[in-house]
């Protein structure tokens, strides 16, 4: 990357390295397994809300420090905490909050699986759109395991992902899941070979932000539309008429490569 400055203080538990239309979100805490805390939570949670408001991101590649582990989910430290059934919930909703913003981030958000992820770290995966995984690492949800069930909201993902049979079995199992199966399932997009999936999220980010920037970010914007006719009619035609749909047809026929404005 070439602007790979971090934007947020590495204290707050991560850094956010930016290159142009791609961001890197990199959760920093090796010493803790990259485990995510309260703290770290609601610092995570304040950043992916102002990256939100960024409309010049196309592209958000989340990944971890180290070779270890991709995440392995909540601070069990910071978790002894949790005295109470209202604490335990409170941060449910801390965690559930930040990953739907994540998900619902306009840019599209690839997970580099460059290690160990259990829990909520398998959760924090699913909240991406696509995820990269290398071939060494093994993922879980082993929260049956220790008497609870996932509590960021990886459950309702993990069904729409691999399916309800395939996700009562990850989970009330608590087994572990191989790279192979996990792209068999569609867990994964995209396996690669040790130390590579962060080279790999950041090409495939690559090839997403060489295309029209508002074509990128209306892709979850028709996604989320399903099957509304008249609302996937008007998103087409809104986009028809942009600066850059001109300029893609312009480039087409002058046998040369379109000039994004954004606009």
């Amino acid at each position: 990357m070439t602007a790979a400055a971090p934007t947020v203080d590495g204290a707050a538990g991560f850094r956010l390295e930016r290159d142009e239309a791609v961001a890197s979100l990199v959760v920093d805490r090796e010493h803790a397994g990259n485990a995510i805390d309260r703290a770290t939570g609601r610092a995570l949670d304040d950043a992916l809300r102002r990256l939100s408001d960024d409309p010049s991101l196309l592209a958000l590649v989340v990944t971890s420090a180290g070779t270890r582990f991709f995440c392995t989910g909540g601070d069990l430290k910071d978790y002894r905490a949790l005295d109470t059934g209202a604490a335990a919930r409170e941060t449910s909703l801390l965690m559930q909050r930040m990953l739907s913003r994540l998900e619902d981030l306009p840019a599209i958000t690839i997970a580099a699986i460059n290690g160990t992820a259990l829990g909520g770290g398998l959760e924090l995966a699913l909240a991406c759109d696509l995820r990269v995984i290398e071939e060494q690492v093994q993922l879980s949800l082993p929260q049956a395991r220790l008497g609870v069930v996932p509590g960021w909201g990886g459950a309702e993902r993990l069904v729409r992902t691999v399916g309800r049979s395939r996700a009562v079995r990850i989970m009330a199992t608590a087994a572990s899941i191989t790279a192979e199966e996990a792209e068999r399932t569609g867990l994964a997009d995209l396996v690669v070979a040790p130390g590579e999936a962060s080279a790999a999220a950041h090409r495939l980010a690559g090839e997403i932000s060489a295309n029209a920037p508002l074509a990128v970010r209306g892709v979850k914007e028709a996604l989320a539309l399903g099957d509304d006719v008249q609302a996937q009619a008007a998103l087409f035609a809104r986009l028809w008429e942009t600066r850059d749909h001109r300029e893609a047809e312009r480039a087409y026929f002058e046998r040369r490569a379109p000039v994004w404005e954004g606009r």
